[in-house]
């Protein structure tokens, strides 16, 4: 056999061992996909919580237990049930393979991810809707494959997100009574962005205490701006505020545009614009810790 013929046969050897090791990957994958499901179906959660992955339950078994406990309750009286449609995409990142799979779930399209480190035994997020963003993925699975953002968040990557240190985009908004505030007309202010919805219990809970803020910073140089999500102008004014009056100049955003996985949550913006404080979720310590930051910002 010839140099050239023989280099021919590796060639076609190492491709088809390669492309049998896709071809196994992504049966256990899909194998183990439908057990879970299966699991799930048939409301054996205790089999269904062992192909999650630990970071739900915090990888230790004492919270294992109270997880699946927690599941048990909430699936006593509910009948709905997943149904697998297909694998979308394989990926293999930083030695972790990764499956996508497409789902029905909940009467709408849905997804789980499956992941891997040798191929064999895998572990899955808990199905997943549409609109979940992908950043908040990433905060299940920060070594998921970006390329995955293709297929679940087109506009991962693109949306506007807050870090501490870096100065903001510019924004210019419009409140419920059609005036503008922008970035630029507010340089040189503290700025003080509530990202909130109606929906939303804690938000709701906070706002008399963010009143008292209003009220005791209304001499300093301070600006309270509160984004809402997922209503109208017309709603707040004529449904919401006069039953929760709410101080803030309140402004109607697209959630979607925004990098914002928990509400509330406060963003603070020194007199440079550069963001020096983000608070997530409600709690009297979470109210102190904003009224001190703005203290801490005007000193």
């Amino acid at each position: 056999m010839n140099i050239k013929k023989l280099t021919f046969s590796l060639l076609i050897l190492l491709f088809t061992h390669a492309s049998f090791g896709q071809v196994d990957v992504h049966a256990s994958a899909t194998k183990q996909v439908n057990e879970m499901i299966a699991f799930y179906n048939m409301r054996d959660i205790p089999k269904y919580v062992d192909y999650l992955l630990p970071v739900y339950y915090g990888n230790e078994n004492t919270y294992k237990e109270k997880f699946t406990e927690t599941w048990e309750r909430i699936l006593k009286q509910d009948t709905d049930t997943i149904k697998l449609v297909g694998l979308l995409k394989l990926a293999k990142s930083e030695n972790q393979y990764q499956a996508l799979f497409h789902i029905n779930f909940k009467s709408g399209k849905s997804y789980t991810i499956g992941v891997s480190e040798d191929g064999k035994t895998w572990s899955f997020t808990q199905p997943f809707s549409e609109k979940m963003k992908f950043s908040q993925l990433l905060e299940i699975i920060p070594t998921l494959d970006h390329a995955l953002a293709e297929s679940l968040d087109p506009k991962f990557g693109k949306r506007i997100n807050y870090e501490i240190g870096e100065i903001i985009s510019p924004f210019k908004f419009k409140d419920i009574n059609e005036t503008e505030i922008s970035s630029e007309s507010l340089k040189g202010k503290v700025v003080v962005l509530n990202f909130w919805g109606t929906w939303c219990a804690p938000c709701v809970k906070e706002i008399p205490e963010l009143n008292k803020l209003v009220e005791k910073f209304s001499g300093e140089n301070v600006k309270f701006i509160a984004p809402a999500i997922t209503t109208t102008n017309e709603t707040l004014k004529n449904s919401f505020l006069p039953k929760h009056p709410f101080s803030y100049d309140i402004v109607v955003i697209d959630g979607d545009e925004y990098v914002i996985s928990s509400y509330p949550t406060h963003v603070i913006i020194n007199q440079d614009q550069e963001v020096i404080e983000i608070i997530k979720g409600y709690s009297e310590d979470n109210i102190k810790r904003l009224e001190q930051t703005i203290d801490d910002v005007l000193n």
